[in-house]
């Protein structure tokens, strides 16, 4: 049916518009996420080699010094695991979480040292003694190389604090008379390397979106058009490169969010007389791949102009950032030394999405049994009376419901089917 001999629509004919209206609601369920530096530590370990002279005043006056598990201790040397915190892998500023820790005893009098955290930007080490929490020493000389993704770092100094030297005298009793623990002395040097869970994404590059061909034509078979939002960029039918922008992601690929700007604008114009048409515009904008929930978002705006008993169901603007399908992950390289982390996977529609693309799908349905009707009363030599009787609109309309079912019956989508493949090499700090 060409635009030329395209007739009007009956007048008080309905088109199921709530079926978009309803599912797009429902994608205000989802939340945004966000991201931000520095990276968070996952795992690494911090050695603490005990000063000679320090060692030797704790022993003069029978202080012991015992591992609190996990961290383990072997001569003058202290191994830690670092079980948390936070870096920025580009200026070796952060903290380093330790596990673990060490007791002083003295007799049967015992200084726990243990919740120790190391911290670039205070430049000292932190710690639980005796429950309290202080300074346990000072950095001094401290330096940072990369390790990878991570970060070294190499304190020359470790200076016990007054407050952390009083407070170790106090619980192993020493009151008067020379004392093991003095402020300002060297209790050894550190050194700690860290690995991110996750790590920033610089922007650069592109996320090489495939989307299902199949999808594809059943869309433009219902007269809806996918097309590109700038700085989006279509290099084929349906294979979209979206500009990275930032973002974190894991070096396993397991975790993060990786941003992307521009995005796709899904129309849909059904003319309905010479000079109208109804016309539904969804932008699914800024797709982020997030591979912790591994799902992909957008942001979604939907602008129409129908409709329904006065109202404009569909006329909803800016209804946030939605999750519109499920990622599994089919690829991960990472290259420590590139510091880059490569990903590839295949997405299926959410329900959600899927009832909003199948709304496209319900409303042509709609529109065409509206036309066929019209059309078939006007001319169909089967309704001499062009539908003035009850009996010829009702033939009439079934005729016209069965001609919409058989029209769409290979477009329906549903959740599950394939948007496509998503690929990326994502450059982090």
């Amino acid at each position: 049916m060409t635009e030329a001999t395209q007739p009007r629509m009956a007048r008080g004919t309905k088109l199921p518009l709530a079926v978009l209206a309803a599912a797009l609601f429902a994608l205000l369920a989802f939340a945004p996420f966000a991201s931000a530096a520095p990276d968070p530590v996952e795992s690494g370990s911090a050695t603490v080699t005990l000063n000679n002279g320090f060692v030797k005043s704790l022993k003069k006056r029978g202080v012991k010094i015992v591992k609190i598990k996990p961290a383990k201790l072997k001569g003058k040397k202290a191994t830690f695991p670092v079980v948390g915190g936070e870096m920025d892998p580009t200026t070796g500023a952060g903290t380093l979480r330790l596990g673990g820790g060490l007791k002083f005893k003295h007799g049967k009098k015992k200084a726990p040292v243990k919740a120790l955290v190391v911290d670039t930007k205070k430049k000292g080490l932190f710690a639980k003694v005796a429950g309290k929490k202080v300074k346990l020493a000072t950095l001094a000389g401290w330096t940072y190389t990369r390790a990878g993704f991570g970060v070294a770092l190499n304190a020359k100094k470790l200076k016990l604090t007054k407050a952390a030297a009083k407070k170790l005298n106090k619980k192993l009793g020493f009151k008067k008379g020379k004392k093991p623990f003095k402020g300002n002395r060297k209790m050894g040097s550190a050194v700690a390397e860290e690995q991110p869970a996750t790590v920033t994404v610089l922007p650069g590059g592109n996320v090489s979106f495939k989307a299902d061909q199949g999808l594809l034509l059943k869309l433009k078979d219902v007269e809806t058009e996918a097309k590109v939002i700038a700085p989006t960029t279509e290099k084929g039918l349906g294979n979209y490169e979206l500009p990275i922008t930032g973002g974190t992601i894991a070096p396993s690929g397991a975790a993060g969010v990786v941003q992307t700007a521009g995005g796709l604008l899904l129309t849909q114009k059904l003319p309905t007389g010479p000079s109208s048409a109804l016309e539904t515009e969804i932008t699914l904008g800024n797709m982020w791949l997030d591979l912790s929930a591994k799902t992909v978002t957008v942001e979604v705006i939907a602008h129409s102009n129908a409709e329904s008993e006065g109202k404009k169901p569909l006329d909803l603007g800016n209804l946030g950032r939605s999750s519109i399908a499920d990622l599994t992950i089919t690829g991960v390289t990472a290259d420590a030394a590139a510091r880059t982390v490569s990903v590839s996977s295949s997405a299926a529609l959410q329900p959600i999405s899927a009832e909003v693309l199948e709304g496209f799908v319900k409303v042509y349905q709609g529109y065409y049994e509206a036309i066929f009707y019209g059309t078939a009363c006007a001319t169909d030599p089967s309704f001499p009376g062009h539908c003035a009787t009850e009996e010829e609109k009702a033939i009439a309309k079934a005729a016209a419901k069965k001609a919409a079912e058989e029209r769409v019956a290979k477009d329906h989508i549903s959740a599950g089917d394939p948007l496509g493949t998503f690929s990326f090499t994502a450059q982090t700090q």
